[in-house]
């Protein structure tokens, strides 16, 4: 599949720059999805990024897909111009949580100067909790809708993996709160992460723990309670970032987001958590969900 745009460079609203790519029909666009990729993830890598930039396109929107800060597992980003410009520490082992608001800030300003005064927020596993913080934190008047690509439950997930979450946030309090927040952790991903990074997510649940699906009806969803634009969350039926049925997820989803005016939900027979094969059938959900 071969897409037309062009690489750009998004400066995130303390200055960070951030690479991307962006597509725009011919003669502009007032409208445009925001793609904000997953954990570890990059603006190119999953293979869905080509199918909804082509549908979208088509249907008339622009679309923009970035590196957040938090690109890879580990990654520089560039900060400053000229010779004054130096690196910075990135990737998912240096990513600070609350940092993603600069991040999607910037993104949005971009498509802003691009024409695009009315932007869908989409994002994939943790860019779904990232954009649904944002918007919560920020009330971005550009918004016009969210797509959610099978939000995770970060909380139940990071349990599952290791069984230790809560020894873990304590072994990361410790570091941070002793001036050590650089320290790398082992915590059951590939490459370390610094406490600082880990905590971030894990330390404040009001703060990371946006689809506590694990919780059911109990769990805390006041920042997906707080959207009041038209919802579009899809699952594939082989999915790997929630600890409860699809089905399950989905019902709270409904349930809880109580201010949304539509929720919009899709599961994908046989798609995972990258849609692997099934990126047409994604797409075309999403097309038709932002059509203008």
């Amino acid at each position: 599949m071969s897409i037309r745009g062009e690489l750009v460079r998004v400066r995130a609203g303390d200055g960070l720059e951030l690479v991307g790519f962006y597509a725009s029909p011919k003669g502009g666009a007032r409208r445009a999805i925001l793609h904000t990729h997953g954990l570890a993830g990059n603006f190119y890598e999953n293979r869905f990024i080509d199918s909804i930039c082509d549908a979208v396109v088509e249907k008339g929107l622009a679309f923009l897909t970035f590196n957040n800060r938090g690109h890879d597992y580990r990654s520089d980003n560039l900060r400053g111009e000229g010779d004054q410009t130096s690196h910075s520490p990135g990737g998912t082992a240096w990513d600070i949580y609350d940092d993603c608001i600069h991040d999607i800030a910037g993104s949005a300003d971009f498509l802003a100067s691009r024409g695009q005064s009315e932007i869908y927020f989409e994002g994939h596993s943790l860019g779904a909790c990232k954009i649904v913080y944002y918007l919560s934190e920020c009330h971005d008047k550009r918004a016009v809708g969210t797509v959610l690509i099978s939000p995770p439950d970060m909380f139940a997930v990071q349990e599952q993996k290791t069984g230790g979450l809560q020894a873990l946030v304590t072994e990361a309090r410790g570091y941070v709160d002793g001036g050590s927040g650089d320290t790398l952790m082992e915590v059951g991903r590939p490459v370390p992460v610094t406490a600082s990074a880990f905590l971030s997510v894990y330390g404040n649940p009001r703060r990371g723990d946006v689809f506590p699906f694990a919780r059911g009806a109990e769990g805390n969803y006041q920042r997906l309670a707080s959207l009041a634009v038209p919802m579009l969350a899809t699952y594939g039926t082989i999915e790997e970032a929630v600890t409860v049925p699809v089905e399950s997820a989905v019902g709270l989803l409904r349930d809880k987001a109580t201010q949304v005016p539509s929720v919009e939900t899709a599961i994908i027979e046989d798609a995972n958590h990258s849609y692997w094969g099934k990126e047409a059938e994604l797409a075309r959900t999403i097309a038709d969900f932002v059509e203008p």
